[in-house]
């Protein structure tokens, strides 16, 4: 094939680790295992940490497992970007039965199952514009039923799209040019992330699809350019990068910048695993590309050659020279990426983290009792176990400790503990548990929620502000009432009413969309029955 594939599947290869150059509040792992898969790079890890994919230039695709090891996805070049829970892999091979207008074979999107690839549909009536030119495949869900990637466009753009059981849908360039679709979750609904370019602007933009466009802004708000990666398994957290700022996306916070130190670099966030890990690379100065990894307990990221080496003892990694992180399991044990040796390279590589988990968690309850919340939980043993820490979710969707309950060290006696929080918001409440060993490791428990029913009627402001296209308002009603919640401008002039209709007693959340509005100063007013109060929120584009 021509030089065109070898530029794109070296881009595949960029992604992987990167840990900052801080040593600090480093969580004690007790065991990780180092794996060399061989010259290539890995590209994606299963939900389950079962298998991993990765591209080997120019020959075929593999993946990993470790029953199995290392298998080629077939005998002619293609390559594997997204891998299900049980092994169906997405990406691109050469289908000989596609003839480009010269004469070769095209390389296309396709599935592998069952020891063969098997294409996927490409838009009726669009022409194979060259051998690397018709559409390509990049990401799965952990079932294997959605596969998303992008399709070329006669005009020689780019549109993302995705691939179901009734076919091909396409999504749409929302700024003209062109766009890509690259991972997918579909536990909680459809949830698709990748890029879109504007026309007279960024090539590419953060954006997500549900399958209706979202723009998710930039750290730039001037030059948003950025794109995304990857998301946790039910699709609440999407990281990526803009402009060099790495980013988690949450639906009640937006942007979350954890990162800004490498700005107008080639720097993302590349995964999230359902416990909070990401992983990704940053470029430290002059093209070089290292990998990192952020836990949620740390202030940075590490990069992660000096983790392993440092703080793990795998000296493995003494020789690299470069290295990407691109992938990890939700669990959060299984790490894949691309790393370039002084002994040559590219190489695939993985690693495998013990679970460390100290203790057995076999309850965690919550309860209301007279506007205040009772949290209890059980362990049948505890190995090491310093103490639990309480954890809420605060009204900008901020987890925060709220009190610590010292553990039983190690025991196999079951144990009983109990935790009030007093002062719970309106509304529904997150709780969670972080138990913390003696040696600093540590794991959340699974979260709980509890709805306190308000006393009285609260307008609370909104999140974010300022905010830039949308933003939240929460508000709670003490009873069944008609609410009516509207807009003002600066003028005083009504411009958009958000909710007009009957609620029940409880906490509510509503979205504002000033994607259509000028920058400025507007009112939110709400009515519920006798009551009224107003907000100001601050729209800055």
């Amino acid at each position: 094939m021509n030089d065109l594939i070898k530029i794109k599947n070296l881009k595949s290869f960029l992604v992987l680790f990167i840990f900052s150059l801080c040593s600090l509040q480093l969580l004690a792992q007790s065991d990780v295992q180092f794996f060399n898969l061989g010259f290539g790079g890995g590209a994606k890890v299963s939900n389950n940490g079962t298998y991993v994919v990765g591209s080997n230039y120019p020959a075929a695709g593999f993946i990993w497992s470790e029953a199995a090891g290392r298998v080629s996805l077939g005998n002619t070049y293609s390559e594997a970007f997204g891998v299900s829970n049980n092994g169906r892999v997405a990406g691109s091979f050469i289908d000989s039965n596609l003839i480009a207008p010269n004469g070769n074979p095209t390389l296309r999107a396709g599935y592998y199952d069952s020891l063969k690839w098997m294409p996927l549909d490409g838009y009726p009536g669009y022409p194979v514009l060259d051998e690397t030119s018709y559409n390509y495949g990049y990401g799965i869900s952990a079932d294997g039923s959605i596969i998303v990637g992008m399709q070329w466009l006669p005009i020689y753009k780019t549109e993302a799209c995705y691939w179901d059981s009734t076919g091909l849908h396409m999504l749409g360039r929302t700024g003209g040019l062109s766009s890509n679709a690259l991972d997918v979750a579909n536990v909680s609904g459809l949830k698709i992330v990748g890029w879109d370019g504007l026309l007279n602007g960024p090539g590419r933009r953060a954006f997500y699809w549900d399958p209706t466009p979202h723009f998710m802004g930039g750290y730039d708000s001037s030059y948003p350019d950025g794109q995304c990666f990857g998301l946790n398994s039910d699709g609440t957290k999407i990281v990526g990068g803009s402009t060099g700022a790495l980013f988690v996306w949450t639906e009640g916070q937006g942007m979350n910048w954890f990162n800004t130190t490498y700005l107008n670099s080639g720097s993302y966030a590349k995964d999230i695993s359902d416990n909070d890990i990401i992983v990704g690379h940053v470029d430290v100065g002059g093209f070089n590309y290292q990998a990192f990894i952020k836990r949620p307990e740390w202030d940075d990221i590490l990069l992660l050659q000096d983790y392993l080496i440092d703080s793990l003892g795998v000296t493995e990694v003494a020789d690299w020279l470069s290295s990407f992180a691109n992938s990890i399991s939700a669990d959060g044990l299984t790490i894949t990426g691309t790393a370039y040796p002084a002994s040559g390279g590219p190489i695939a590589y993985v690693l495998k983290f013990a679970n460390s988990v100290p203790v057995e968690l076999t309850s965690f309850t919550a309860s209301t009792d007279n506007q205040v919340v009772n949290l209890n939980w059980s362990t049948a043993t505890e190995l090491n176990n310093s103490g639990f820490e309480i954890q809420k979710v605060n009204q900008n969707s901020i987890w925060i400790p709220i009190g610590f309950i010292n553990g039983n060290g190690t025991t196999t006696n079951k144990n009983d503990y109990n935790f009030i929080d007093q002062n719970p918001l309106a509304g529904i409440n997150k709780y969670r548990l972080k138990q913390v060993d003696f040696d600093g490791s540590f794991e959340y428990s699974h979260e709980v929620e509890v709805e306190i029913v308000p006393q009285k009627y609260i307008l609370n402001q909104n999140y974010p502000n300022p905010f830039n296209p949308e933003t939240k308002i929460n508000f709670s009603i003490s009873k069944e009432e008609f609410v009516r919640v509207s807009v003002f401008n600066s003028l005083g002039e009504e411009v958009e009413v958000l909710f007009s209709g009957q609620l029940n007693a409880g906490s509510h959340t509503i979205t504002f969309n000033a994607e259509n509005y000028a920058s400025g100063l507007y009112i939110l007013k709400l009515t519920a029955g006798s009551f009224s109060q107003t907000i100001k929120m601050n729209l800055m584009k």
